[in-house]
């Protein structure tokens, strides 16, 4: 009898506690543009003055969503020239009829009061803007109790070992009924954080608690220049100096760096200041499941890899048939997901070209997929047609390279390298049609 593989058991990556019972969800990676209820500027030092408008008029909320710049309709936030950001929307406004006109706002509208306003704007699910960024927003969850964080794993297989979702669990024992969706939370690090809104307000990053920092540097060359700097053996490959003073860290940096320059050097450098930030990421380096836990203000949050890197993920709020929240979801392993990932790592394999192609200079005019040989095998093959028998049949001639090497040089190839096992194209005009 076959047996069919099961899905791993979910795993408690940490509990949240929400003192409002509103959740926060971003990316800890990018909390430093995070600015909760300060004025809600870039901290990029040449970052550009920027804006909040507000819509107006008897259509302002229709005009808002049929312009569809924001999640919440009511608003157009972060615009550089406010000037000309009331002029497109007047302009736009006209053309369709309505009613409505954009002003700019005398205060900016700071981060937290975006959160709610973004909740108001989606019946308690809501997309909060920070900086160009997008953090999800979800209301009306517990606050006299801790919420489990947990990773729902993919089956074995493909994609085995990585999250199928990340759920914040409220009744782990009701059955959801329906649910609402939101698209979603902007992820640059490849890591979620869970957050109390309020609690939010004291994440730290690049800010150190205690006014010290590590400075660690790793990498084929490292052993060696460790002993000639006098800098610590941190086990694990790392190389460096903890706990130093801040203003001490330029003494062990500057000469590190100009080693490295210097001589060009294998040698990769990490700054980790005790904030926030690093203190979770050394509990994430720390755990077989790559999550960890602080407390901010007293209440918990919940940091973790979400094993699929970057790109805006939605995130869901799931109810029972009396209309309670049961969990609230971050949808990692969608079918999209899948699709995405398998296009970015079939073009990160290799295949045949011919040195026509890459030496002489030759186009592409024809390629075949065949069977993959080994896992960095796409199975591509490409030829110019100048090519006879014999030459095909001289290896020297043939050079594995990398797909997205080739998308380069013929951009035209990303069109068909999706195609199944078999299948056979030729050029034709600008791109590649099936040669039958």
């Amino acid at each position: 009898m076959t047996r069919t593989a099961k899905t791993p058991a979910s795993v408690v990556l940490g509990e949240v506690e929400l003192p409002e019972g509103v959740l926060l969800i971003l990316d800890p990676g990018l909390a430093r543009f995070w600015r909760h209820d300060a004025e809600p500027a870039s901290p990029r030092k040449k970052a550009p003055a920027e804006y909040d408008l507000r819509l107006a008029g008897p259509d302002a909320e229709a005009a808002g969503r049929a312009y569809d710049r924001e999640f919440d309709p009511r608003f157009l936030f972060d615009r550089e020239d406010a000037a000309e950001a009331a002029e497109h929307f007047a302009g736009f406004a006209r053309e369709r009829g309505f009613d409505a006109r954009a002003e700019v706002l005398p205060e900016r509208v700071p981060h937290t009061e975006r959160a709610r306003l973004a909740l108001e704007a989606g019946g308690g699910l809501g997309v909060a803007k920070y900086n160009g960024l997008w953090a999800v927003v979800a209301g009306a969850l517990p606050r006299g109790r801790a919420l489990q964080v947990v990773g729902m794993p993919m089956p074995p297989g493909e994609f085995g070992g990585r999250w199928r979702s990340i759920d914040v669990v409220v009744d782990g024992e009701a059955k959801a009924v329906r649910s609402e969706e939101v698209a979603g939370v902007m992820v640059d690090h490849g890591q979620l954080l869970f957050a109390g809104l309020g609690p939010m307000g004291h994440f730290r990053m690049w800010e150190p608690e205690d006014g010290l920092a590590d400075y660690v540097f790793h990498g084929r060359d490292a052993p060696a220049l460790a002993k000639e700097l006098g800098a610590s053996d941190l086990g694990g490959g790392l190389f460096g100096w903890r706990d130093l003073p801040l203003e001490r860290v330029g003494e062990k940096a500057t000469p590190l760096q100009e080693r490295i320059e210097k001589d060009s050097l294998a040698v990769g450098v990490d700054y980790r200041p005790h904030c926030n930030l690093e203190k979770l990421n050394a509990g994430l380096r720390a755990s077989a499941e790559d999550a960890a836990s602080l407390v901010l203000d007293g209440a918990r949050v919940v940091g973790c890899g979400n094993r699929w890197g970057d790109g805006v993920f939605a995130v869901s709020r799931h109810f029972d048939a009396k209309g309670r929240v049961v969990r609230v979801r971050v949808e990692l392993g969608t079918e999209e997901r899948q699709r995405l990932l398998r296009r970015m790592q079939l073009r990160q394999r290799g295949a045949i070209v011919t040195r026509a192609i890459l030496d002489d200079g030759e186009p592409i005019r024809f390629a075949e997929r065949m069977k993959p040989s080994n896992a960095q095998d796409s199975g591509w093959a490409f030829s110019s047609g100048v090519e006879d028998a014999a030459y095909m049949k001289k290896a020297s001639n043939l050079v594995v390279v990398s797909l997205r090497s080739l998308l380069g040089r013929c951009k035209e190839l990303d069109a068909i390298l999706d195609a199944p096992v078999g299948a056979v194209f030729r050029r034709e005009g600008d791109g590649f049609i099936p040669d039958v």
